[in-house]
């Protein structure tokens, strides 16, 4: 959909507005885009200084959060003013504790962020402290939703607050009350229920691609994930450069997307969305593209 010819480098996350048009976060080229289809790149907050962006998020009612993960801040940009304003982070890395204001916790690589279905809660992926955090966006105070800053694997079945953590690398919430995060070195998808217990349910904890029931299926250094709307769980396994799909009614892992238009083989991608239509979006990092996908295997 968007190709490397269009100036477009490393895309890392997407997101829409009420328009349809395409928001883009590029990680190693810096800079935020929007796209209407079939209209040059036009860059917006041109005078942010990024660094590091990894994904975004917007609201409903037009704040666009960002994870300007190695300024150990989350940025929010307002669609209605173009004013980009800090809603969480100092700068300095580091963890200075919950249940305070969001504007003055530290962070430490903020690699990832998601929102609730209802737009209240903003998550973060706070991997170099080994938390999942969210911020209410009501209050603006910072809360942990898993982790306990120390690495490790989760015993199923614990309180995800009290438990360690392997590399958190992204995180999304459903509709029911579920917050899925992927664990990046520890090559896993784990799920936080509504009761705050934490689980494994994807990946044997050693990097392969076999596809199968999701326990003994592989997955190899995954990035970044979204909800489909049959409420599955949408994963961009970077290392194996492949999409993958995670049945929570059959408690399946399958590949559905290995190969873009013309054959060409995915390569590191990390960042996957899917709008209310079904179209799922892949940016396809490391070959500079976006691929857009209106049908794919169920």
């Amino acid at each position: 959909m968007v190709g490397a010819d269009s100036g477009l480098i490393n895309p890392f996350g997407v997101a829409f507005d009420d328009q349809g048009d395409m928001l883009i976060a590029e990680y190693l080229g810096g800079r935020l885009w929007r796209y209407s289809g079939g209209q040059p790149l036009k860059q917006i907050a041109a005078d942010t200084p990024f660094n590091g962006m990894h994904n975004l998020a917007r609201t409903r009612d037009g704040r666009i959060y960002i994870s300007d993960t190695r300024a150990n801040l989350i940025r929010m940009l307002d669609e209605k003013t173009g004013a980009v304003t800090i809603v969480a982070g100092t700068g300095e890395l580091g963890y200075n504790g919950d249940e305070i204001p969001a504007i003055g916790a530290m962070l430490a690589d903020p690699i990832s962020v998601s929102l609730s279905p209802d737009d209240k809660r903003l998550y973060i992926a706070d991997i170099k402290n080994v938390r999942v955090r969210f911020i209410d966006l009501e209050s603006g105070l910072i809360h942990t939703a898993a982790g306990n800053g120390h690495s490790g694997v989760p015993e199923d079945g614990t309180i995800a607050s009290e438990s360690p953590l392997l590399d958190p690398r992204g995180m999304a919430a459903d509709r029911h009350g579920n917050l899925y995060i992927l664990s990046r070195k520890g090559h896993a998808l784990r799920v936080v229920r509504p009761d705050g217990n934490i689980y494994t349910i994807a990946g044997t904890g050693r990097p392969h691609a076999s596809d199968g029931p999701a326990l003994q299926a592989g997955l190899r250094g995954p990035k970044h994930l979204c909800i489909d709307t049959d409420d599955s769980v949408i994963i961009a396994d970077a290392e194996n450069h492949l999409i993958k799909r995670y049945d929570p009614k059959r408690a399946m892992l399958t590949t559905i997307l290995s190969k873009g238009p013309n054959g060409n083989p995915l390569n590191r991608p990390h960042g996957v969305w899917v709008r209310a239509d079904g179209t799922l979006y892949v940016c396809d990092s490391w070959n500079d593209r976006i691929l857009k996908l209106t049908q794919r295997p169920q």
